[in-house]
Parts: structure tokens; C-alpha cells; sequence
């Protein structure tokens, strides 16, 4: 009987490495994924996978188990894992269909809002920032007395920054809900609610790392680089365009204090993880966590630093072999990538690595630029994921050496450049 891993969704970033581990560890790699978007992303690269299993809805489990069957796959898939954000939730409800009412109830990613609920719950003091809920922007626009300015609008199953705008103040507020009244989730589904938060300001991080048997072990921590992008509107957005990482064999004990609490308080047993807050006043404050691989080439990014292969790792927890022993670099390095959308970053860029000698510009995955209606099935994925010109990476001693150079770069554009320009996350 042919052992069979199930991957529900591509990665947006081509990657795909549990692919690379399964195929190595002599599985039968599956995909199954909308078929317009297999459609799309294979105008750029081959998905690497043995069978594609084309579908309208992801996002459903029973619809991958009925695709799947459809396709002639009769035997069970014995690894299933998200490739994506947005699929995440269908490929813990398939591994629960799989297991049968005798395994007792799998886990099952909670949103954006039921994270937020649970920690407040179970632990009040631990920081982060205040949010209220809402089933619709309409409903956010009714409630604009009573928002406190500067605040943060956010899907609650969202992923890669799709949705997300900053509301400085109550007249921005309009201009930010007719932006939300004309977003699509990915395949072109409804958000099923929205968080308001308050705005908080400091530098943002995640670690990345596996859970085996409740015990979470992170394998890098990365400082983000943050843009703010302003539309046509005067709405403004945030774009994640870059990752500075450092091994995290030696993690401050705030930080290891935060990524236990998270995994004893959503009850998150195995798997991969990525957990993201915010420093402010020297505490770390919670946003969320993704019970995943991170995408935008983050995968790379830890074994570039570590030399630890992140999805392998992921990939023998999951398939009940445990964790591996890890081992860290003796002299670790900060390595960092910062995509750059703009002209004016990427000559910038090719000034520093010229004037400097050091650093390379890595080539984009060519996604197409394609019109289509913000009905679209593919509207979320043209605006989040294409248009990266180049990605740059680059090493240094110390975090604050490779930020540095990094805000350099990007310190050559003006703001109106970012006007009318599509983010990716």
C-alpha cells in the first residue's frame, strides 16, 4: 500500500518543502488546491507534486476528501499538512475525518479572535492589545464613537495581510470600511468576522519553531521589517517586506515565557509553528499565532541560519517519529531578506552591494500580474503575493547591522511611491 502525504494548498511562495521531505522520505505527494490557481502558479514554475487534485474549496474538508476520492486516491493519506494560511483549519478537520470518532477530538487552529479570547481567559495579565469583535464592516463603521484612535482592522481567518489597514483617526474610518466591503477572502470567500485593536508601537518579531508533545522548541527568531502603504483613498496598510533572523538557541525568557503560554493555552500538541508579537516598554505584547510554516521564503531563512531544516522537523513530528536532536551553530549569524516591490529599493539595493561588496539580490518567483474582478477567486493571491521585483539577502555579526542596512534601502522612497501600489505578505 502506497504511503501517501496530502498537502491542501500551495505554498504562495513556491516553495513547497514538505513536498521535497515527503517525496525523500518515499511518499506519494498530493496537492490538492483551486484549480485556478494550479492554473496560475504553473505559469511560473512546475509544482513538484505526484498528483494535483483540482477543487473549488479548500478550505472545506469534505470537499478535499470527496476531490480526492474522485481522483482515484482509495487509500488514506497517512500525513496531512496546510501549505497555506487560509487551509489550515480543513487540514486539521481531514486529519480528524481521517482518525475516526475512536482518536478523540484533533487540534484545530483557532482564528485570530479565539486566540485572543483564550489568553485573556487563561492568563489576563499576559499583554496584548486591546480588541473588540465584529461579524461585518458595517458593523465596525456603526461603532466608530466608541474605537479608540490609532486602531488596527484585521480579518479573524485572514493570511497574508490580506484586510488589514490602520485607522489613525474616526474620519479615516469610512475610506478603510469601503475598502473591507470590496475584499474577498482567499478563493473568493466571505471573512467569517473582524477584530478591532488598538495600535501599538514598537518593534515586531516571531520565532519560529515545532511543537512534539506539547513541548515547543523554537529554532530562530526573526525582527520584521514593517512598511505602511498608502492607497489612492489615503487608506493605509502594512507590508511585511522583510525577516532579520538569529538562531534561537538562547531566547530571552520573556520570549519563552509567551510561546509555552500559547501552546499550553490553545492546547497545541505538534506541528510547526510561527508565533508573532510586539516589544513595548521591553514586554513582549501577543498578536497571533500561526500553526504553520511561515511562507516568504521564512523556510529558507532558518535553515540558512541554523542549518536545521524547518519542514523536516514539521514533518517527522507530524508523522509520529518525534523531534530529532537539534543542533544550533556554535557562532551564530544574523541573516536577513528584504523584498523589494519599488525601482527606486531595488537600485538602491544594487548601490549598497556594489558599494559595499557584500549581500545579493535573490530573483522573485514570477507570478504574473493578471486583471481580474475583486470577486475574483484569485483577487486575494494577485494582491498579496505578485509584483516582488527582487529579494535581498544579506549577513552580518550582529541583527542590528543587517536592520540597518536594510532601513537604508528602503529610506529612498517616498511615501507617495507607495500610493496605488498592491502589497504582498
Amino acid at each position: 500500500m502506497r504511503k501517501i502525504f496530502l498537502q491542501i494548498g500551495a505554498t504562495r511562495d513556491g516553495q513547497n518543502p514538505y513536498c521535497a521531505v515527503a517525496k525523500r522520505e518515499g511518499y506519494f505527494t498530493v496537492l490538492a488546491e483551486m484549480g485556478d490557481f494550479v492554473d496560475y502558479q504553473s505559469l511560473s514554475l512546475a509544482l513538484p507534486f505526484d498528483q494535483i487534485v483540482r477543487l473549488d474549496r479548500p478550505e472545506n474538508p469534505w470537499d478535499v476528501l470527496q476531490a480526492c476520492l474522485h481522483a482515484g486516491l482509495l487509500e488514506h493519506p497517512q500525513v496531512v499538512l496546510a501549505g497555506f494560511e487560509a487551509y489550515n483549519a480543513s487540514a486539521g478537520r481531514v486529519r480528524e475525518l481521517l482518525a475516526g470518532p475512536d482518536a478523540g477530538p484533533c487540534f484545530i487552529p483557532p482564528d485570530k479572535y479565539a486566540q485572543r479570547m483564550a489568553l485573556r481567559k487563561a492568563c489576563p495579565r499576559l499583554p496584548q492589545p486591546e480588541f473588540r469583535f465584529f461579524a461585518s464592516p458595517l458593523s465596525i463603521r456603526d461603532a466608530r464613537e466608541a474605537l479608540l484612535y490609532p486602531c488596527v482592522i484585521k480579518p479573524v481567518d485572514g493570511g497574508g495581510g490580506l484586510g488589514i489597514w490602520l485607522v489613525e483617526e474616526a474620519s479615516q474610518l469610512d475610506a478603510a470600511i469601503a475598502k473591507l466591503l470590496n475584499t474577498v477572502n482567499y478563493g473568493g470567500r466571505g471573512f467569517s468576522g473582524f477584530i478591532v485593536e488598538s495600535c501599538l508601537i514598537g518593534d515586531e518579531y516571531s520565532l519560529q519553531g515545532v511543537v512534539n508533545k506539547g513541548q515547543a522548541v523554537a529554532l530562530t527568531c526573526c525582527q520584521k521589517v514593517i512598511e505602511h502603504a498608502i492607497d489612492a483613498a489615503g487608506c493605509i496598510s502594512f507590508y511585511e517586506s522583510g525577516h532579520v533572523a538569529m538562531a534561537a538557541q538562547q531566547l530571552p525568557a520573556a520570549f519563552v515565557r509567551l510561546m509555552d503560554i500559547c501552546c499550553e493555552t490553545f492546547g497545541y500538541q505538534r506541528g510547526a509553528f510561527h508565533l508573532d508579537f510586539i516589544m513595548v516598554n521591553g514586554e513582549p505584547h501577543f498578536l497571533e499565532m500561526g500553526f504553520r510554516l511561515s511562507g516568504m521564503g521564512v523556510v529558507n531563512l532558518v535553515e540558512e541560519v541554523t542549518g536545521i531544516n524547518w519542514a523536516d522537523v514539521a514533518f517527522q513530528v507530524e508523522a509520529g517519529r518525534g523531534m530529532p536532536v537539534l543542533h544550533f551553530p556554535e557562532q551564530p549569524q544574523a541573516i536577513g531578506r528584504l523584498r523589494l516591490r519599488q525601482r527606486l529599493q531595488y537600485d538602491a539595493a544594487e548601490r549598497w552591494i556594489m558599494q559595499h561588496q557584500h549581500g545579493q539580490l535573490l530573483p522573485p518567483l514570477n507570478l504574473p500580474a493578471l486583471n481580474v474582478s475583486p470577486r475574483s477567486s484569485l483577487y486575494a493571491d494577485l494582491t498579496r503575493h505578485a509584483g516582488i521585483l527582487a529579494t535581498l539577502r544579506l549577513s552580518g555579526a550582529s541583527r542590528d547591522d543587517v536592520l540597518d542596512a536594510f532601513h537604508h534601502i528602503l529610506d529612498v522612497t517616498d511615501v507617495a511611491a507607495w500610493r496605488d501600489l498592491l502589497c504582498a505578505e
